[in-house]
């Protein structure tokens, strides 16, 4: 019987055994940014291309091959995209352990999709359209990049543009957004900001867009003769002055192998759909000394800052058929120089042109992109769209998609935030009245000393936007000798900010300056506070409050937040006063620093050609022994070569 037991439970551990290998997977993990990608075990191979950062790849194997050169730990074999291999040195990588998620697909089209290589959050979107369309085909992109790292690559600050007059889209980084007058920065144009993180997410998950009108943000954009027609362009352009050029544009993606629908497209979209502006309508431009006239440019190639830099970008060479003083060469070389780095360098959908995500690319992630306007891909697939429901040819065409999938994708697909403004933040912070010590509006943190007698305080508080709230303010009991008071400031766009007040019960508060300064340990000499270098106002008011919650004080010096030599501070705690000076051992000069300045000041004294007194001899006197002579010098000198302290 035993042994039958035994045997059993031999059988069910090997068994969960077994499907916890199966499931759990070797792969290799990117640890650096723009890491070369080989096409053999070493630097004398070329680089295929440049890997993000954190991406996640599929081992061919596990060996380490040795390495030929410029890799000591050797080199690794991965496949990058499908089943094409490359080689990455170990260096700059790690293998981690992954768990595969077993499957849940039950209908032949989730089957279909999983296989395909899409997670089970893609395949309502997929399946709807393949039920609707039966003759598209869906290719799945493992783009091998991790979703959050790949979104915050792409909301950096002028990266992705959003106009709009929702101001919770925007990005409140510091070179984006003021906190403290409430301003944004304009990045492009009139009323072009850098988008928020959330917003990126938002058009960066394509999960958002697998509906019949803006799946065509992820068309293969090849040519094809069979449907991409000059009837097709026309029916995408729509409008009577740009239709004459439908046969250009048709003539020039059959030329470059470009997909003449997109390209339309993109004329529409880049002239704001009612074909305006000069880059359509051609504009005078004089560049170095010589006049072009009438200059083109109906995709806005070179347009990083507005509509005139794309226009001086075609003018600035020879290539791709400029410069662009017709119309037929301004399509016809645009479509060249869009099929040359982008569509034959594997962005070859509008979604990787504005994200550089595709394992195909030859470029590194998030770079090498066509646009920064964040809705720009949406909206060419939706003007795409149009043109292919006009000409009805959606059931017809046996339209191919590229889609990307990225690594660690959250479970729920990304959504654009609350549209109100952002400022979470405060004007003023008091508690009884009294304005905090160092208030700042980006400091979340701070201490309050008050009497031990003390049982409540009244915290008060004012919003820099007057369409913010404010909770935690009014009267608050004091239970214990430290009582912590969080302040939440709730944004009109719904986002929070916590400030946080500690407050700290002490004895002290009728006594003496003379005695609050001796209770605080600051170190003091005939009036004069020895102090080290980098102290600042804070830090010491927080010292003398902890032996007197009434103290105030009042700093006169040169720079605020900062302590220098020469400084002046007085000191008042009921009707006593008391005016004290600042020496920091080893700034003689009252800088607030210690380095050659302070060196030079010290030999002039010793030398006889400067007399250094009151509180700048003392901090020129590091060791403290009543003398400014060489070994004080020596101490200065040994600081500044980082070979000592002074304190």
């Amino acid at each position: 019987m035993k042994k039958k037991l035994f045997m059993v439970f031999f059988i069910l551990v090997t068994f969960f055994m077994s499907n916890y290998y199966v499931n759990a997977l070797t792969k290799l993990r990117v640890d650096y940014n723009d890491l070369n990608l080989r096409s053999g075990p070493g630097t004398n191979y070329t680089s295929i291309k440049k890997l993000g950062v954190s991406a996640i790849f599929d081992l061919v194997d596990t060996t380490v091959y040795p390495n030929e050169k410029g890799c000591l730990d050797g080199w690794y074999k991965i496949y990058y995209s499908g089943t094409d291999v490359g080689y990455v040195c170990a260096s700059y990588v790690t293998l981690v352990t992954v768990e595969e998620t077993p499957s849940t697909a039950t209908t032949d089209c989730e089957k279909e999709m999983e296989n395909l290589g899409f997670p089970n959050t893609y395949w309502n979107g997929l399946c709807a359209l393949k039920e609707k369309f039966p003759n598209w085909t869906f290719e799945a992109d493992k783009t091998n990049l991790p979703f959050d790292v790949a979104v915050e690559k792409e909301s950096v600050v002028g990266k992705s543009l959003i106009q709009s007059s929702y101001q919770g889209y925007f990005s409140t980084e510091s070179s984006s957004y003021d906190y403290l007058t409430d301003t944004f920065t304009v990045k492009e144009g009139k009323d072009w900001y850098a988008a928020n993180s959330e917003v990126v997410a938002y058009y960066f998950d394509p999960r958002n867009f697998l509906d019949e009108r803006y799946i065509f943000m992820f068309e293969k954009l090849s040519f094809d003769s069979s449907y991409q027609t000059v009837d097709a362009i026309n029916a995408v352009l729509n409008g009577k002055d740009i239709q004459e050029k439908s046969n250009v544009i048709y003539n020039a993606g059959s030329t470059y192998n470009a997909n003449a629908i997109y390209l339309a497209s993109r004329i529409k979209q880049e002239t704001g759909g009612n074909y305006s502006g000069y880059s359509l309508k051609g504009q005078t431009i004089t560049l170095n000394d010589n006049t072009y006239s009438p200059v083109y440019n109906p995709y806005n190639i070179g347009a990083f800052t507005g509509a005139y830099d794309g226009l001086v970008w075609a003018v600035s060479g020879t290539s791709y058929l400029r410069p662009w003083l017709t119309l037929d060469k301004a399509i016809t070389g645009g479509a060249n120089y869009i099929t040359d780095k982008y569509i034959s360098k594997g962005q070859n959908t509008t979604y990787f042109q504005k994200f550089n995500t595709s394992s195909y690319s030859q470029y590194a992630p998030y770079a090498h992109q066509y646009m920064t306007n964040i809705r720009g891909a949406a909206n060419e697939a939706s003007i795409t769209y149009n043109g292919y429901n006009d000409m009805e040819l959606l059931s017809s065409v046996a339209f191919k998609f590229v889609i990307p999938v990225y690594e660690n994708m959250p479970e729920k697909q990304a959504s654009l935030p609350n549209g109100g403004n952002p400022n979470n933040h405060l004007k003023s912070l008091k508690v009884n009245n009294n304005e905090l010590s160092g208030f700042s509006h980006d400091t979340f943190e701070y201490n309050y000393y008050v009497g031990s007698n003390i049982n409540s305080v009244n915290i008060s508080a004012e919003t820099i936007n007057d369409k913010a709230t404010v909770e935690g303010v009014g009267t608050n009991d004091l239970t214990s000798d430290k009582t912590v008071i969080k302040i939440k400031v709730t944004a009109e766009n719904k986002k929070t900010q916590d400030y946080v007040i500690n407050i700290i019960k002490t004895e002290g508060v009728t006594a003496l300056v003379e005695d609050i300064v001796a209770s605080s340990g600051v170190p003091v000499s005939d009036n004069t506070f020895l102090l080290s270098a980098g102290y600042t106002i804070e830090a010491f008011t927080d010292l003398l409050k902890k032996s007197s919650s009434s103290v105030k004080i009042e700093v006169k010096n040169k720079n605020s937040g900062k302590l220098f030599t020469g400084d002046e501070i007085t000191i008042t705690n009921g009707s006593d006063t008391k005016i004290y000076t600042v020496s920091l051992k080893g700034d003689p000069s009252g800088d607030g620093n210690i380095n050659i300045q302070d060196l030079l000041k010290v030999q002039k004294h010793i030398l006889g050609y400067l007399n250094l007194a009151g509180s700048y001899s003392k901090a020129a006197d590091v060791n403290s022994d009543g003398l400014i002579d060489i070994k004080d010098l020596l101490k200065i000198q040994k600081y500044i070569l980082g070979y000592t302290t002074i304190s």
